[in-house]
């Protein structure tokens, strides 16, 4: 690889336009960042998410994502735990996440969720990886490993037809010591969506996620699905008015999901970036005393 490609491919992965993927951390199109998302559906919970960014772009993130929680104490509180690979170009790094959240039941069939969260992230940078026209000795064996630990916090609410969040996954601003890894620091993420089932075998559910950091909007997702006869979900999304996406998700009977979402970029970048792949598949059991199936919406 030209020492050229290597540049452009560096300037992507730190995003020119301040909001790309490499910059502020793993993003999924089909998951909530709220530890106090944790066991609110009163069922045992296991999803697995594998994202592919920029196809064809050597270096581009990879991220694996596995999720398990689950409601405990007559669905009052809720454990998970949420394993997170994420590799692009020379680093590799891994996440393990302990989330907890406790639920208060209201009126209505509405829910109050108060959540926390711990992290212990592992950074590896292996310099060696990168192809550079005339080769440098130091860095071909040049390595870097660190670990790191980080906390959050989150309050999630829930109606029967719509919700909203706010929560903060990792609180400490890391990039005080190591302003390479400010991915990992700290954002704010708000949350909301409503479905509207006034059509027949059929359901509109809208949906916004707002992510902050360091005072700014640094994300801005709109997103918009039909429900097909509580089965199929199809919809678009729209993110920073740079990247659009569509998604779907099909439901096997009545607790295992499966799902995928595409997006392509739009903008000046999207000259040089390809299209991201998301899969996505999980799957509710009745498992505790007191758990359920039941239909959902978020």
């Amino acid at each position: 690889m030209k020492a050229k490609q290597v540049i452009i491919i560096f300037t992507l992965l730190i995003g020119a336009n301040g909001f790309v993927f490499g910059q502020h951390g793993p993003l999924y199109s089909q998951y909530l960042f709220n530890p106090a998302y944790t066991g609110v559906n009163d069922a045992f919970h296991a999803s697995a998410i594998s994202r592919q960014q920029w196809i064809g772009v050597e270096g581009a993130p990879v991220t694996n994502a596995l999720n398990v929680t689950s409601s405990f104490i007559d669905n009052k509180v809720g454990v998970g735990m949420l394993l997170v690979s994420d590799q692009f170009g020379i680093n590799n790094n891994t996440e393990i996440n302990g989330m907890y959240s406790y639920q208060i039941e209201m009126l209505n069939s509405r829910s109050l969720s108060f959540g926390l969260q711990t992290s212990y992230i592992s950074y590896q940078y292996d310099y060696s990886k990168l192809n550079l026209e005339q080769p440098d000795q130091a860095l071909q064996i040049a390595a870097t490993n660190t670990t790191e630990t980080n906390f959050g916090a989150g309050v999630y609410f829930q109606a029967k037809n719509y919700y909203a969040g706010i929560s903060i996954p990792k609180i400490l601003n890391n990039n005080e010591l190591d302003k390479s890894r400010s991915r990992f620091n700290q954002k704010i993420y708000m949350s909301g969506g409503i479905v509207f089932d006034q059509f027949i075998l059929l359901k509109f559910k809208p949906s916004i996620l707002m992510v902050f950091e360091d005072g700014e909007m640094a994300i801005l997702d709109l997103n918009a699905q039909f429900l097909l006869m509580d089965a199929l979900w199809v919809g678009a999304s729209l993110r920073n008015f740079s990247t659009a996406g569509i998604n779907g998700q099909f439901k096997f009977k009545s607790n295992v999901r499966l799902g995928y979402s595409f997006e392509l970029p739009f903008n000046e970048i999207g000259n040089t970036a390809f299209s991201t792949h998301e899969l996505m598949v999980s799957i509710d059991l009745a498992i505790f005393k007191g758990q359920g199936v039941g239909v959902r919406y978020f």
